[in-house]
């Protein structure tokens, strides 16, 4: 019986992108989403994050919560290893504190990487083990773009992941976590998973889940779940842009006592991601080109994919590529939104209506393209605070539907609206535009610094998608990384 059971939450969630050059550290946690103990509850509760999912959950069964921590930051490079030690210790130590307990239940990325420490998720699930011993179940919430080792596997009771890209079901796989726990603690389930993974990698535009070849793998896995022996299926499709020795797709089935079946499920729905690994290479076009087809399509703004400066990848947010293009082809309510707080601060000097001369964008490092010399006036300023449009949105499901990005301004140069923020921000809601009074159906192309994340909230309103080639740490072309710690061979590489 589950009631009153003493149940550790917490969270530590990073994405890493290895070939970045700036560490992340533990004031981006602190700026995006950091709390402790009590607090955790109090501002994770009701979210649409996962934990959030957990939490409520678990006050309906009447569990005792014992909160941890949850740390969540935006992808960006590796973790430094002092922001990751005092993470981890923390987690650690409000843990022992708490013992005995009942169960375990963490959310945690799949993807971070430390300075020293290739398999983050794996070193904290170590440490957790240590603690809470064999017999107490451990359950571990990932996002899909998990890069998912044989050890993390091992140390996990479940491994459960949200099933879509965009992320919009990651509040109900939070509940979907607490549920099963629910049933681990009443000894209904005797767990046991498996693992396989294809020698393949995935770029971040390959890894739409309404898309071939994961939509494929998702509508098998489907039909796998309504197997009464299946307690889960996690479909990773890994995060191409961390260098680890499991770096790119997985597959997990946890059975209910049924190891073999596990197995065949977890290899042929592997054997089928491998299958189709060519069926989701898109057609990308210079910056130049695609502002040049999009001038030519009418009915409502053309959605430019960025996707080379994925800041949900992990990127600076900065690229000027499509920028420049706009401006020379003379485009008319062009927007995009580029990360320059030098340039918010120039503009914020200047004031509203005030007319400024600067350069934007391509400033944080050498892989983003140049900065781009403009002139124009600051139409609005802004705190840089909204809410999203959409409950359910891919930044929700790590941070909560308030997003900060610094301060703010609209500056319009030569006909093109461009948000300044001071702080990188993936384009996951519409009132990003709107709440500075940019109009998101009112422009004739819009930049979306995004591989997938942007389509929940921005097709609905387009009138075409064009995906660019641009300069960007998220390229497509991964033969474009130099790979230390990769398995090969692995395709597309090899």
């Amino acid at each position: 019986m589950s009631f009153g059971a003493r149940i550790v939450i917490g969270g530590i969630l990073h994405e890493t992108h290895t070939f970045m050059e700036r560490r992340t550290t533990l004031a981006d946690f602190a700026a995006q989403s950091l709390h402790f103990g009590e607090d955790l509850v109090s501002a994770m509760r009701n979210s649409r994050t996962g934990i959030g999912g957990v939490i409520d959950r678990a006050i309906e069964f009447n569990w005792q919560l014992l909160p941890t921590l949850y740390a969540a930051a935006m992808p960006a490079g590796l973790v430094a290893d002092a922001a990751y030690r005092e993470l981890l210790s923390e987690l650690t130590h409000r843990l022992s504190r708490r013992l005995p307990v009942d169960g375990v239940l963490l959310t945690l990325h799949g993807a971070m990487v430390s300075e020293s420490e290739l398999d983050v998720e794996a070193d904290i699930l170590m440490e957790v083990r240590a603690i809470v011993g064999d017999e107490t179940p451990i359950l571990v919430l990932l996002d899909m773009h998990g890069n998912i080792s044989p050890r993390l596997v091992e140390l996990a009771d479940v491994l459960l992941a949200y099933d879509t890209n965009p992320h919009i079901d990651a509040y109900a796989r939070g509940r979907e976590a607490a549920q099963i726990m629910a049933r681990l603690l009443s000894r209904q389930l005797r767990p046991t998973s498996a693992y396989a993974r294809p020698a393949l990698l995935l770029p971040a535009q390959s890894t739409a889940t309404e898309s071939p070849p994961l939509s494929l793998v998702h509508a098998r896995a489907a039909e796998i779940k309504a197997d009464e022996r299946v307690i889960s299926v996690a479909v990773m499709a890994g995060f191409a842009y961390a260098d680890t020795p499991f770096t790119g797709p997985s597959i997990i089935v946890t059975t209910d006592d049924q190891p073999e079946l596990a197995q065949d499920y977890a290899t042929a729905l592997s054997d089928l991601l491998y299958l189709h690994r060519e069926s989701a290479a898109p057609d990308f076009m210079s910056p130049s080109d695609a502002v040049a087809e999009a001038a030519q399509i009418d009915g409502g703004p053309v959605i430019l994919v960025d996707s080379a400066d994925n800041i949900g990848g992990g990127t600076t947010g900065d690229g000027a590529d499509a920028l420049a293009a706009m401006l020379a082809h003379g485009i008319r309510e062009g927007t995009i939104v580029l990360a320059d707080p030098e340039a918010v601060a120039i503009c914020w000097r200047a004031g509203e209506a005030g007319d400024v001369s600067l350069a934007v964008g391509g400033k944080a490092d050498n892989w983003h393209g140049q900065p781009i010399s403009v002139s124009g006036s600051v139409r609005a300023l802004s705190d840089g605070v909204f809410k999203c449009e959409l409950a359910d949105n891919h930044f929700a499901a790590f941070y909560g539907n308030t997003v900060h990005m610094g301060r703010a301004a609209w500056l319009r140069a030569q006909g093109v609206n461009i948000l300044l923020t001071e702080r990188k921000t993936p384009p996951m809601d519409l009132a990003q535009l709107r709440h500075i009074g940019i109009i998101p159906e009112a422009q004739s192309m819009i930049v979306v610094k995004s591989a997938v994340a942007y389509r929940a909230a921005y097709m609905p309103i387009a009138a075409a998608v064009i995906e660019m080639d641009s300069a960007g740490l998220c390229s497509a072309n991964l033969s474009r990384f130099p790979y230390q710690h990769l398995k090969r061979p692995v395709f597309p590489l090899d």
